[in-house]
């Protein structure tokens, strides 16, 4: 039997001509990340040192809410247990963070105020005051905020995660909606126990306590590089033998315990892992705000995440980011559905919107080739936006149509309206479970395992037990 050019001696499909192949895509793709990181770094200096300040808020409120929804996707995308809760945990991380890097001067107004509710132990509670006892009074300074703040976050996030434990635990009973419906009580118990007079001693109750330094919370280097974190952390974690095993636990988790999957561990870890990343984005949530209250932490705030989930592809990464993005801009821009507005200017825009919805519908039908093009779920928003749009234009001179009326909740409502277009016209959202890599820019197909796949499954890279090694086989037999 001949042995084919790059079969380095027929030694079987680890040994033939791939890694050459391998490494200039490598290279490439490198090259390629770090000329997209270089361009966010020119981003950040433009929108850092001449945008406006509304524009640096959002930009750095979009990489908080950044590290809460990718940290939410671990627990609802990747290992497919539906977690309403996030909001209690960021309330965790929140109070802590703020608690412990108030300024000497915010505390000692609390303690005169009549309405503090602070006990003295809580007050006593400051990283700044425990760096001044361990004789490190450099790191006291206005200057060195982060580093108290960086000590602050990291202890919000432990407890957290401490509480992502208790709440994981369930979940080795419970499935499904039972489980959502515990992890739902949980955030909103934590929320209402934080104003009863058990805990307003730490919390202030439902006053809470403003004065929370924004440096770090409204800073767009701090902010991204946290988010930068949190992305590296739960792409490695997610590609990795752990996070393997969450997405069989998502598919099959009686089949993946038959396998010998601890899935009682792993689901305990996830639980743990997304807590302790969404009491860090609750401590730069509070900074960002300036203030611990708990109408920040309202079951909206999950709300948001999900439909960033939703919108952007449970379970992939990259579309959970371009969710958020979505979310944060109708949040931060959506001020005008909130106006108020005569009923046919209103008819008019519900009209456009339909219509939209119709040409996307139809969009895709075509893109996936369904059959027909003009199917119901075109047809009915292109026939009612259509109405609707020539009712609010040829009736601007009627009187019923010139009332007015201010829409408030708009952007609430209208990121659910989104969260419904996209559940009926692509289910799995933007991204679905997909990544972006730059094989998308060349048209290069995915399929092939890449050397960290083989390297964690013997069967990749066992030449007898591999599939491609068995063909290899029978077409090396042919040419013989």
């Amino acid at each position: 039997m001949s042995a084919r050019p790059g079969d380095a001696g027929g030694n079987g499909a680890g040994a033939r001509g791939y890694r050459p192949h391998y490494l200039a895509h490598r290279v490439r793709n490198s090259l390629l990340t770090l000329g997209g990181l270089a361009v966010l770094l020119v981003v950040l200096l433009l929108v850092d040192g001449g945008a406006s300040v509304k524009l640096k808020q959002v930009f750095a409120l979009f990489a908080i809410w950044g590290i809460a929804t990718v940290s939410l996707n671990l627990v609802n995308g990747v290992t497919g247990i539906l977690s309403l809760g996030h909001h209690g945990f960021m309330l965790i991380g929140g109070y802590v963070t703020g608690l412990l890097v108030l300024p000497t001067a915010t505390r000692d107004n609390l303690a005169r105020s009549a309405r503090s509710e602070l006990s003295d132990f809580a007050m006593g509670l400051s990283v700044e005051n425990w760096f001044r006892a361990l004789g490190l009074d450099s790191l006291t300074t206005p200057e060195t905020l982060w580093a108290r703040f960086l000590v602050a976050v990291l202890i919000g996030g432990l407890m957290a995660a401490l509480f992502g434990v208790v709440v994981g635990f369930p979940s080795l009973r419970l499935r499904g909606d039972y489980l959502a419906i515990v992890t739902f009580a949980f955030g909103e118990a934590i929320r209402l126990l934080a104003s009863t007079p058990l805990m307003s001693s730490f919390t202030n109750g439902a006053l809470g306590f403003a004065g929370v330094p924004s440096d770090i919370g409204k800073s767009v280097w701090w902010t991204f590089g946290f988010l930068a974190v949190t992305v590296f952390v739960m792409a490695r974690l997610k590609y990795s033998s752990y996070g393997r095993a969450l997405q069989g636990i998502r598919e099959d988790e009686i089949a993946s315990e038959a396998m010998g999957v601890n899935t009682a561990y792993h689901k305990v870890l996830a639980f743990a892992i997304s807590a302790f990343f969404a009491g860090v984005a609750g401590g730069l949530w509070v900074s960002w705000v300036g203030t611990a209250r708990l109408d920040l932490f309202l079951f909206f705030l999950t709300f948001y995440f999900l439909v960033a989930i939703s919108v952007g592809g449970t379970g992939s990464i990259t579309g959970v980011l371009l969710g958020t993005a979505l979310v944060v801009w109708v949040r931060q821009y959506g001020d005008p559905l909130e106006q108020t507005y005569a009923l046919s200017t209103w008819a008019v825009a519900a009209g456009l919107v339909l219509l939209a919805v119709a040409a996307l519908a139809f969009f895709l039908r075509r893109v996936r080739r369904i059959k027909p093009d003009l199917g119901p779920v075109v047809y009915v928003p292109g026939a009612l936006g259509l109405v609707a749009a020539l009712v609010g234009l040829l009736g601007q001179g009627m009187p019923a149509l010139q009332a007015t009326w201010q829409g408030f909740g708009m952007r609430a409502i209208t990121l659910a309206l989104l969260l419904i277009t996209i559940m009926i016209l692509r289910p799995v959202g933007i991204m679905g479970r997909r990544e972006f890599t730059w094989a998308w820019l060349f048209r290069e197909r995915l399929d092939e395992p890449t050397e960290e796949e083989r390297a964690q499954d013997a069967w990749l890279s066992n030449p007898a037990l591999s599939g491609r090694a068995g063909a290899e086989r029978e077409d090396d037999e042919v040419d013989a």
